[in-house]
């Protein structure tokens, strides 16, 4: 290990369009000491002789058969020497002071073990959508774990700094099995180890177009990585330790959003030993949440009926819980209007929260 090198391992799949630009921008950042690593998982364009025409001895490159994203950012930090480790998709950039800005808040300070900062979401041209902070939660810093675990507020993982030493000490690496979301499920276990840090400049631009991953992989597919990641925290250790608020947080945006149309994967988790760990008036509160999303898009009907009478098994007499179910069986209609007017006289959202990534999709 380096002191004070940053490794920014890339991994390459035909990213002959766009990689200049992303190479460019580190050649280009204000501070010095840093190594690209980038890794060609398998091409079949000019990705390989683009990189070639860059004679700067600190763009080491390597190619390997064609074994997904997760294994190419394992070999990357297999072969990274820096003291501070981040990625670079071929298709993003960094801001100048991109690794100056992360460097210097991790010297400052070394109690935490990560680093994150903000961004710009842009269209395919470069144009920006929207600012990572726009699409988050909020400024979250220190001990980020119980916020991580339901909402990725970091942006991309190209805005996330790390420390070798935390990878080291504690054997993380990418879960190839995990073919969307790896760097999501490869933060939460950093996570649930080291504190997360956070700068308020801009680090990276985080391109969406039809192409990458994010845009272009099947739904199912991303639905079910996405779901594998959130049951892995729901077997780990650090989970079991945190308070039931907390837990409720995951458990809502587990079933009302990533298995909200998935019926055998929603009951293993309402009987999971974890769901009924928590109180029952907070398993009622969570199965009331799920049911609503599926009253309000009017679909799978029968499954928010379902979901309702778990609710009223589990805390019965709730008037509210009362009030959805015999309006669920009576009149669906009348029920999404109810939870409509429910929701605009407490100042929530009443349909879908804007989107960089539909943005795009309309850019």
């Amino acid at each position: 290990m380096k002191s004070g090198l940053v490794s920014i391992v890339m991994p390459a799949y035909n990213g002959a369009e766009f990689i200049r630009q992303a190479v460019d921008s580190v050649i280009a950042q204000s501070y010095r000491q840093w190594e690209l690593v980038v890794v060609d998982d398998g091409s079949t364009d000019q990705t390989a002789a683009i990189v070639a025409g860059y004679p700067d001895a600190r763009i080491r490159y390597t190619f390997q058969e064609n074994r997904g994203q997760a294994a190419a950012l394992n070999r990357g930090l297999a072969l990274a020497e820096g003291e501070f480790v981040t990625t670079l998709d071929v298709d993003d950039w960094l801001t100048v002071d991109s690794l100056a800005g992360r460097v210097a808040y991790l010297a400052q300070h070394p109690e935490d073990g990560a680093v994150y900062g903000n961004g710009f979401y842009c269209d395919v041209a470069g144009h920006p959508l929207m600012r990572f902070s726009e699409n988050r939660i909020g400024d979250v810093a220190g001990d980020v774990y119980a916020t991580l675990i339901y909402t990725p507020f970091f942006g991309t993982g190209a805005n996330v700094m790390v420390r070798r030493q935390v990878l080291d000490q504690h054997r993380i690496q990418y879960d190839e099995s995990i073919v969307w979301c790896q760097d999501y499920d490869f933060y939460i276990r950093i996570a649930a180890v080291a504190r997360f840090g956070l700068v308020n400049t801009p680090t990276v631009w985080y391109r969406l177009h039809a192409a990458n991953m994010t845009m272009a992989m099947a739904k199912t597919r991303q639905f079910r990585s996405l779901l594998a990641t959130r049951l892995k925290v729901l077997r780990s250790s650090r989970f079991a330790e945190l308070p039931a608020t907390e837990k409720g947080l995951f458990f809502n945006a587990l079933l009302s959003q990533d298995a909200g149309d998935r019926e055998a994967d929603q009951a293993g988790v309402v009987d999971s030993a974890a769901f009924r760990s928590l109180p029952p008036a907070a398993q009622a509160k969570i199965l009331l949440q799920a049911a609503q999303v599926h009253l309000l898009q009017q679909q799978r009907l029968g499954l928010a009926r379902r979901l309702l009478r778990q609710a009223w098994v589990r805390h019965p007499f709730d008037p509210r819980t009362a009030a959805a179910l015999a309006l669920a069986h009576l009149s669906p209609s009348l029920a999404r209007a109810a939870i409509l007017h429910w929701r605009r006289i407490r100042g929530m959202p009443t349909g879908p929260v804007a989107s960089p990534f539909e943005a795009a999709k309309l850019a």
